[in-house]
C-alpha cells in the first residue's frame, strides 16, 4: 500500500514539472510547456494500471458507501488518471451521437421505462425525491474546473468553449473532482449556461481575468432580430448531449451525472448587457423600458430551455438544475412578475414531457417561498439564506446548500466544524449538502476536503429533521 501511494504521488509529481513552462533565456519569448517524458508516460502508465487494480479490489470490499473521501495528494498534484493533455484524451465512438446515445434513448423509451438505470450510489437521487438516506449526499457547484490544478493544465493546451464543445475533452474535466474527491455523490457535466445564446447566433469568447464576452450585446429590442429565437435545439446543442451521455459510460454509472441550464433571467441579462459585468444595469431597465421585448425574450429562453434539460436527461442526466444566478439582482415584485411564472412553466413542462426526471432550481438571493407551490423537486438555498428561513420558506421540498464558499479557504478544522454545524441545522432528511454559491479559481483544493470529510461524519441519526417554529 505504502508502494503504491509513493508510486502515484511520484507520478503525479512528475506530471507537474512537465507540464510548467521552462525558464527561457532573458529577452527571449516564453516556453510552451512541454509533454511529458517517455519515462515518465510509461510510469505513468504503469501507475495507472497498477492504482486502477488496487481501486477496483478496494471498492469491492468496501462498496459505494465506504469510498475514501479524498486522494492524498503532494501539494500541486493530481491524481495519475487525470489527464492533462487533450491529445491523450479517450475520444469516444464516431456514431456516438447519432447511433450509441440516440439509439440507447430509444431503448429506454421503447422498455417503456421512465428513468435510466439508477446509478451504484444513487444517494443524491434519493435526497432529492425526499426519500430516506444514511447521510446528506454532497456536492458543490462548479466543482469542475477554475480551482484545481489539473484543469488548468488541460486548460493550457486548449481553451474554454472549445472543452465545451468537445464531449471528451468535456467529460475528461468533469471527471476531475471525482477522481480527487472519490466520495462525491455526484458528478456535475462541465460546460457553461451561455451555450444557449451561443445556440441562438450570439458568438462567445472567454476572455482572461474578464469572463465571457459575446461579439455583440442586445441594446434594443431591434438587436434581436439577430438573434434565432427557435433554434434546433438537438443540432446546435448535440455535444452537451453527447458529453453527458459519454461521461455517464466512463464513469460507469457510479454516480449520477447532473445536467444544468441558465434560467432564462440570468441569460437575459448576459445577453444584454454583452458577456460578464459587475452589475446588470441594462438588463434591468430593460424589464422596465421594454417590458414587452422582455417577455417576447424570456419566454424565447424558457423554451429552449426546456428542449435543453428534456435532451440532457434523455443523454442520461437523472436531474436537472436551473440555474437562477441573477435571481437577487431585481426586486421580488419584478421577478415574481417576469420570471417566477416561467421557472415553474418549466419545472411542469419538463416534467410532463419526462414523468422520471427530477428539477432542481437555484433563485441565488431570491425569494425562496415562490417555488413552494411548483414543480421543482429541489430548491436551492444561497449561502445570505439561514437553514431555518429556508425550511420555513419551502417545508415540502429538498433544499440544497448552502455553505458559505468563502469558508473553503478557512482552516480544515473552521471548515469542518462549521460544515457539521450547517448540516445538522438543515437535518439530513430531504438535503443536499452543497456551497451557497459556486467554487471560484483561487480556493485551495484542500478547502472541498475538510468540507467532504465533515458531511461524511454526519448521519441521519445525528441530523434528523429540525423542528422550527412558525415565526
Amino acid at each position: 500500500m505504502a508502494a503504491m501511494q509513493e508510486a502515484f504521488v511520484q507520478v503525479s509529481r512528475a506530471r507537474v514539472i512537465a507540464s510548467r513552462p521552462r525558464p527561457a533565456a532573458e529577452g527571449a519569448a516564453p516556453l510552451k510547456p512541454q509533454a511529458p517524458s517517455r519515462s515518465c508516460q510509461a510510469a505513468s502508465a504503469a501507475a495507472i494500471f497498477a492504482l486502477g487494480a488496487w481501486a477496483s479490489r478496494q471498492r469491492q470490499s468496501m462498496g459505494p458507501q465506504r469510498r475514501a473521501s479524498v486522494v492524498e495528494l503532494a501539494p500541486g498534484a493530481w491524481p495519475a488518471e487525470s489527464i492533462t493533455h487533450p491529445s491523450e484524451v479517450a475520444k469516444p465512438p464516431e456514431d456516438l451521437s447519432e447511433q450509441q446515445r440516440k439509439r440507447a434513448c430509444a431503448e429506454l423509451t421503447a422498455s417503456g421505462a421512465e428513468i435510466w438505470p439508477k446509478p451504484e450510489n444513487d444517494r443524491l437521487l434519493r435526497a432529492a425525491r425526499g426519500e430516506p438516506v444514511d447521510r446528506a449526499p454532497k456536492w458543490m457547484m462548479r466543482q469542475a474546473g477554475r480551482y484545481l490544478p489539473e484543469y488548468l493544465a488541460m486548460l493550457s493546451h486548449t481553451d474554454f468553449f472549445t472543452v465545451c464543445k468537445t464531449p471528451e475533452l468535456a467529460c475528461e474535466i468533469t471527471l476531475q473532482p471525482y477522481r480527487r474527491y472519490p466520495s462525491l455523490d455526484s458528478l456535475i457535466i462541465f460546460s457553461d449556461i451561455l451555450v444557449i445564446p451561443v445556440a441562438m447566433g450570439m458568438d462567445c469568447r472567454m476572455e482572461p481575468k474578464v469572463g465571457p464576452q459575446f461579439d455583440f450585446a442586445l441594446e434594443t429590442p431591434e438587436d434581436m432580430e439577430k438573434l434565432n429565437l427557435a433554434p434546433d435545439v438537438e443540432a446546435t446543442l448535440s455535444y452537451v448531449f453527447d458529453a453527458v451521455y459519454w461521461t455517464r459510460q466512463q464513469v460507469e454509472n457510479k454516480v449520477p451525472v447532473i445536467g444544468f441550464s441558465g434560467a432564462p433571467w440570468t441569460l437575459m441579462g448576459y445577453m444584454v448587457e454583452g458577456g460578464a459585468v459587475r452589475s446588470f444595469d441594462r438588463a434591468k431597465k430593460w424589464l422596465y423600458l421594454y417590458p414587452e421585448a422582455s417577455r417576447k425574450l424570456l419566454t424565447s429562453l424558457r423554451n429552449i430551455v426546456v428542449e435543453y434539460l428534456v435532451g440532457q436527461f434523455d443523454s442520461g442526466a437523472p436531474l436537472l438544475t436551473v440555474f437562477d444566478t441573477n435571481c437577487g439582482e431585481i426586486p421580488p415584485r419584478l421577478y415574481e412578475e417576469f420570471c417566477v411564472p416561467d421557472l415553474k412553466y418549466i419545472a411542469t413542462e419538463v416534467k410532463k414531457r419526462r414523468p422520471g426526471a427530477l428539477v432542481s432550481v437555484f433563485p441565488k438571493d431570491g425569494e425562496m417561498a415562490a417555488f413552494e407551490d411548483s414543480d421543482f423537486d429541489v430548491v436551492g438555498v444561497s449561502w445570505t439564506k439561514s437553514p431555518a428561513e429556508a425550511r420555513r420558506s419551502c417545508p415540502s421540498k429538498t433544499l440544497q446548500g448552502n455553505l458559505d464558499p468563502h469558508l473553503l479557504y478557512a482552516d480544515p478544522d473552521q471548515i469542518r466544524e462549521r460544515t457539521v454545524a450547517m448540516v445538522k441545522e438543515f437535518g439530513v432528511p430531504k438535503y443536499i449538502c452543497n456551497l451557497g454559491h459556486g467554487m471560484v479559481p483561487t480556493h485551495p483544493v484542500e478547502g472541498p476536503k475538510a468540507f467532504m470529510e465533515a458531511v461524511d461524519s454526519v448521519s441521519s441519526e445525528d441530523a434528523p429533521s429540525p423542528q422550527f417554529p412558525e415565526r
